[in-house]
This record gives C-alpha cells, structure tokens and sequence, in this order.
C-alpha cells in the first residue's frame, strides 16, 4: 500500500469496536435544519458545535444532510445523518412532488410545499441521544409551508420518547397567516424544550401564534455571529482562483442570491436581477474590483441552480474579465468568510454573507427579500443601507452604495461598537446545550 501501513481485517475489526464504545459510552446530539450546501446554516452547524464541544469535550455531533454532502459531513468532523431510502427512489417521489404540485397549479391550487424529509431510521440508531438542536435559519411559515413542521414533529416526538431535549435556535419565523401552517406551527413550538426569535418581527408573529405577550416570547440574535474569524489566507483562496486584487482599486464583494433570480422576471442572461447587477457592475466603473461570491454551493454541481451557477451568469453578462471576477470550486463556510474579509465593501442578498461581512466589521448594504435583512441591519442602526429587491432599481442601489461608501468610516465604528454587546446578548442561548 502506498502509505507502507498494512491493517488485517481483525485488527480493523477491533478498532471499529473500539470507536463503537466510545460513541456508546458519550452523549450524542443530533443538529437539525443545516447542511453544507449554504454556507449560513454550514456556520451555524459548526457554532452549535464547538458551543457543545466547549461543554462536553467528548460528545458526538450527528446532522441530519443531503446524501451529497456526506462525505463533506465527515471531513468536518460531523457524524451525516442521511435518508436510507434508495437514491432512485428519492429521485421518483421528487418528480411525483412536482407533477402533483403542478397538476395543483394549473388548477387553481397551491401546489405541495418543499420540506427536509426527517430520515427517521437513521435517527433512531443514534445512540444515547441528549438533545437535537434545531439550527434553521428561515423555515417556518407561510413562505415554507406546512410539511415542514410536520417533518420536524416527528424528530420532537422520537426526542421526547428517549427523553432528549428538542431546542430551536435563534431564527426568522413567520409569518402564519394560512391555517394550516399557523397549526402545525403552533404544535411545534409547543412540544420543543426551547424556541428563541431572532428579531422584532419574528417576535410579533410568534406571539400571536402563541397568544402570548410579545415580552414572553425569547428574543436573540444570529448565533452566526459566533462563527470564528477563520485563520485561512482569503488572498490565497482568491489568488488559487486566478484573482489578483489590485490594490490601488477598492475591491467590492457581490453575494447574490438564487431565490431572487428565481422571483425575478426573465430567465439566463435577461433576467432582470441579472441584468441589475450587471448593470450596477458597468456602472461602478475602472476605479472598482469585483468579486462575485457564492453563498450556496451544491457539491458536486451538476449544472444544478444555486449561487455559484448565478454568480457565473453575472460574469459572463458583464464580460469584464479584467475587473470582475467569480469564485469557483466547492468551498467552506470559513473559506467563504475568509474571502469575503478580503473586500473593501459587501453588497450581499444572501443573509448569512452579510452576517459574515457584519462580524467581519465590513460596511455592507442589502438587497432584500425579506424583513430579516431590515431587522439584522437594524441592529447596527444601518437600517439606511437596506434595498427591498422589488424596488431596487440602479439609480437607488447606485446612491446607497455611494453613500456607504461616503459613510464607511463612520459605518465601521457603528458596527465595532456594537458587536461585542450583540455577542454577548446572545450567550445565554449556548447554556442551554449543557447536560
């Protein structure tokens, strides 16, 4: 063998009894809601899990992953918990989704919602499970539908039989306007252990699903924010994918989001998020370096749709190699942020890119699609530098980035101040993953 180390099988037999002992003989926690696809819920995987790790040294962290991001799962120290569902009949009930979803649309009625199907074989082989902590940046309400909580009763209810604990971190919830979806909702949050809103919208639907008072209800911010500052060369990153920032020019970051590509009208080079971007970029003229960077990238692309494919599209429309560039390759969460350190300015519609860029003490601005990105900015009193994707047409996305710009000192110093205290309201969270 090329290492010169040669195990026989009763040597390696024993070693996988050994590991199987440890793994019995330590609590195991199951996390819920991430994957590393996007690089957000990525962050807030590992957060969850050097908070645990911080408390019980020897404790085993299974997530709950696509069946493509397994092997990426183990690489990062995850135990993946995937579906035991054969990949063709995973593939099979998918197309039934969408011609069931169709069929409904075509005749007038809303069609199937998306949900993270719960692989609940594999969780029921996890041993000695203390809790399972939800960690879903934006997954329930109407915008998500109502399979989703129905999905996440079910790992509740398997919880409470072994007598684990089911918390919800802090996130964006809401709104509940159909019936359906405030019930099942509602029946969530009232089985789990613990639930945290992560601002003051989230809050108000919340408590009116809850019938409670708006103070009774937990408020926290991001736990993202905790996402260590990365030690990797973001240069390096940049330079391996043929970028050399030139610095002489100040270099903006561009995080582009699918699902507004995917709202927007038109389709490929004509669509119309696309050709505001592009635009944007010409506009910005010679004295700018632009580097677009991908939130959510689906290993193993298939010329699958996800950032990386948009980013791509903006580079090709724009068609100044010289002075606009794109990242490719599967990257990391810590790889992302490290890149992402590298730029002057962030323009981001991708939340969790401005939570990096924000922690990073990096003046931003937002292109929306929903009140989580007012209320993050919010809490850095930038609420100025917030474009709703609706009305974000050149000339007001060209003046807010020139006034950021303009701003960026005194910017800088509102986020310096602030994040300390925002780190430090959000901790009492983290003692919740205690035994």
């Amino acid at each position: 063998m090329a290492s010169g180390i040669y195990y026989n099988q009763s040597y390696t037999n024993e070693r996988n009894k050994e590991t199987n002992y440890f793994i019995m003989q330590h609590s195991s926690y199951l996390l819920v809601g991430g994957n590393f696809i996007n690089k957000g819920a990525e962050a807030m995987l590992k957060t969850v899990r050097g908070q645990i790790l911080s408390y019980s040294p020897n404790a085993q962290i299974y997530c709950i992953c696509h069946p493509e991001e397994k092997e990426i799962a183990k690489r990062q120290g995850f135990h993946p918990v995937t579906s035991t569902t054969p990949f063709w009949m995973q593939r099979l009930q998918q197309f039934i989704d969408r011609v069931e979803s169709k069929i409904k649309r075509v005749a007038g009625k809303a069609g199937k919602p998306y949900a993270d199907y719960s692989p609940m074989k594999s969780i029921r082989n996890i041993p000695n499970l203390k809790a399972a902590i939800d960690v879903s940046g934006f997954a329930y309400g109407d915008k998500r539908g109502y399979l989703q909580p129905i999905e996440t009763k079910k790992i509740i209810a398997y919880c409470q039989s072994v007598h684990a604990r089911y918390l919800f971190m802090p996130q964006a919830w809401g709104s509940f306007k159909e019936a359906r979806v405030a019930k099942e909702c509602k029946e969530m949050i009232a089985a789990s252990d613990a639930y945290f809103t992560r601002d003051d919208v989230s809050r108000a639907y919340v408590a009116a699903l809850l019938e409670k008072p708006e103070k009774d209800v937990p408020l926290a911010c991001d736990i993202a924010f905790h996402f260590p500052v990365p030690t990797i060369d973001g240069r390096h990153l940049l330079n391996k994918n043929g970028i050399m920032p030139d610095p002489s020019k100040i270099l903006v970051g561009i995080s582009p989001n699918m699902r507004i590509y995917e709202r927007m009208n038109g389709r490929g080079k004509e669509n119309e998020y696309v050709q505001s971007i592009a635009r944007l970029i010409h506009q910005l003229g010679d004295n700018y370096q632009i580097v677009l960077i991908p939130n959510e990238i689906i290993p193993g692309n298939q010329d699958r749709k996800d950032d990386q494919f948009l980013c791509k599209l903006i580079y090709e429309t724009v068609n100044l190699p010289e002075r606009c560039f794109h990242i490719k390759g599967y990257f990391s969460a810590e790889e992302i942020k490290s890149i992402i350190r590298e730029t002057d300015l962030l323009i981001a519609s991708r939340f969790h890119s401005l939570i990096f860029g924000l922690s990073l003490g990096i003046p931003c601005m937002a292109i929306s699609w929903s009140h989580k990105y007012r209320e993050l900015f919010r809490l850095f009193e930038l609420e100025e530098y917030v474009l709703e994707d609706e009305g974000s047409n050149l000339k007001d996305i060209l003046n807010t980035f020139h006034k950021l710009e303009k701003n960026k000192q005194q910017v800088e110093a509102k986020i310096k101040s602030q994040l300390p205290l925002l780190k430090a309201s959000n901790e009492h969270v983290f003692v919740l993953l205690k035994e």
